[in-house]
């Protein structure tokens, strides 16, 4: 820490290093020092100091803590300020807050009093639910029925990706709305939130559209084609999305819709996965031609004049090279 402190000495990049690859290890009373430190340093230390700070918050750091939000309005400062600062102040500061650090986390705090009315117009979807469960506050049926299908249509528009974990399957199975990661969460929260009656109605949903892909003629011959595990995926995806899609209720869809998916899934059934393919050489014949035997035979007995050693070793190996050898194969 001397080091550190002292911008003398010559070595506060070295004894930086040290002290933050040891901090998770030491007491909690050196902890401290050591953050207050660096928090009174340049702005890449103080960053790191804020990190720690949010993880491992003290109310010693509520006075220091504020000074610099004041002074700089650092993003990461913003992290304690909004979690760990007395509500009144985060109240107050609340424009500014928003301004540097985003809605969501101030909502997610303002919120915790039953009172604050929460803005649902400037939330994401998936924010918006995870306000509520943090908030303990409920979410209608028919609230999040629309932000489930909102964003199966959204996907259904989007160009298939590797966000999926469709690769993970086996061939030869259906596609399921549990197969897209961010659909998945968004039944995880609804889980969450105690809507399981509708995860029940989406699941039943679900289990139709899966039948409908897997009877359907694009997976039927998909089935019989030749490809890899990377390009049967892409284009299981495709062919899913594009059912997922034809079942949605048409209160999710638009006119437009129809043109785009279809031009989509065309795409993608006819284009490759880039995969590198180590090309096998073809076996060298292990048979050689009475003509190559000949040739052989003639230059192991050129070796053998000129080597004593190598005649030594062809003749202790049992290995006959006498020209009459046309019925039998070299051992090599």
């Amino acid at each position: 820490m001397k080091w550190y402190i002292d911008k003398k000495s010559g070595k506060v990049s070295e004894s930086k290093k040290e002290i933050q690859k040891r901090f998770d290890y030491l007491d909690w009373k050196d902890q401290k020092r050591i953050l207050l430190v660096f928090l009174q340093s340049c702005k890449s230390d103080r960053e790191w100091a804020y990190q720690k700070v949010y993880r491992l918050w003290d109310n010693c750091f509520l006075e220091p803590m504020k000074i610099l939000w004041e002074q700089y309005h650092e993003n990461v400062c913003a992290w304690s300020v909004i979690e760990h600062f007395p509500i009144e102040y985060v109240k107050e500061n609340a424009a500014k807050l928003e301004e540097i650090n985003g809605y969501y986390h101030i909502c997610q705090r303002l919120a915790e009093n039953p009172a604050y009315s929460i803005d649902r117009n400037r939330l994401q979807d998936k924010e918006y639910l995870l306000v509520m469960l943090h908030t303990h506050r409920d979410v209608s049926e028919n609230d999040a029925r629309d932000i489930f299908f909102r964003s199966l249509h959204k996907i259904c528009l989007t160009e298939p990706e590797y966000l999926f974990r469709v690769s993970h399957n086996s061939r030869g199975g259906s596609f399921s709305v549990e197969d897209i990661d961010d659909l998945n969460s968004l039944l995880w929260l609804f889980h969450l939130l105690g809507l399981e009656e509708l995860r029940e109605s989406i699941w039943k949903w679900n289990q139709d559209v899966m039948s409908a892909i897997f009877q359907s003629e694009e997976m039927k011959e998909l089935n019989k084609e030749s490809i890899s595990d990377e390009d049967y995926n892409q284009k299981r995806l495709a062919i899913g999305l594009k059912y997922l899609y034809i079942a949605l209720d048409k209160k999710y869809k638009d006119p437009t819709d129809k043109t785009y998916i279809d031009q989509l899934f065309e795409k993608v059934s006819k284009q490759s996965v880039k995969t590198d393919v180590i090309k096998t050489q073809e076996p060298i014949p292990v048979t050689p031609s009475i003509e190559q035997r000949e040739e052989a035979i003639a230059m192991l007995e050129q070796m053998k004049k000129k080597n004593s050693a190598i005649a030594k070793l062809v003749n202790s190996m049992g290995l006959d090279s006498g020209t009459d050898n046309t019925s039998e194969e070299l051992p090599f």
